[in-house]
């Protein structure tokens, strides 16, 4: 018992510790594995960022660039290719009775519209294109920050871990509640990351989910200062609860 307990805080230091060094030593690591994450979000965060444009030019640019934009673009330089301009004028100069100056001058106008709307377009590509670089930049970087405050608390609870089965041996069987709740916490994100890592990385950067995970991590730092400050009287509880469901558990006392 008390070499697994020493063992599980071993090894849940040496995990946590060199993932939070690895943010650091190698912050590519994070980034690398989390494409398919931050390419989703990106895609939503971008579509709310270009749905609150109030500029109604930039903003109507910026929407169809994110469906059609090359469409768009290539059809309007195609006409210019074809000089439909020039055709157009040409039918307006037959209707109206314009003469060959007025429908040069027709065709010129005509022309600068489609000019002006490439241009429109190409405006609505450079910001989309800053936005997109701005939301890479962001999301990244909150989520390396992400990874190392999750890293570093798991770190930092097998560490107490280790620190109190050092120094209470007679605690070590209430060690268990608050160790295997540790554990559990630690399988359940192995499993998170090597079958899913977009899964991972969501739970991760999900503000809702992240404080859930701290709201856990809290409980269990509860059951160490319990066991550390209190004589593991709340632990003892929760032990002997425990030991009456499972009949091959022996019941403790406060220690």
């Amino acid at each position: 018992m008390k070499i697994s307990l020493r063992l599980i805080g071993i090894l849940g230091l040496l995990l946590f510790g060199f993932v939070f060094t690895l943010t650091y030593g190698v912050p590519k690591v994070v980034e690398d594995s989390a494409k398919g994450f931050v390419k989703s979000q990106i895609e939503k965060e971008v579509k709310i960022k270009v749905s609150s444009m109030t500029d109604s030019s930039l903003g109507e640019a910026a929407e169809s660039l994110v469906d059609k934009l090359g469409f768009r673009e290539s059809q309007l330089k195609k006409d210019l290719e074809d000089n439909l301009p020039e055709k157009i004028a040409a039918v307006m100069a037959q209707m109206c009775g314009y003469d060959c100056e007025k429908k040069k001058q027709l065709a010129s106008s005509i022309k600068g519209g489609y000019l002006a709307k490439i241009q429109k377009l190409k405006v609505g590509q450079f910001n989309l294109s800053d936005v997109v670089k701005g939301k890479y930049v962001s999301i990244v970087g909150n989520l390396k920050s992400d990874v190392r405050i999750f890293a570093l608390s798991n770190a930092l609870m097998f560490s107490v871990l280790l620190l109190i089965s050092l120094l209470k041996p007679a605690a070590l069987k209430h060690l268990f509640v608050p160790g295997i709740l540790l554990l559990t916490a630690t399988v359940v994100s192995v499993g998170f990351y090597v079958f899913g890592q977009d899964w991972f990385y969501t739970i991760i950067y999900n503000d809702y989910m992240g404080w859930i995970y701290l709201v856990y991590l809290g409980v269990i730092f509860g059951f160490f200062m319990d066991i550390a400050l209190n004589k593991c009287r709340v632990t003892t509880e929760v032990f002997n609860f425990i030991g009456h469901a499972i009949s091959n558990i022996g019941l403790v006392s406060p220690c």
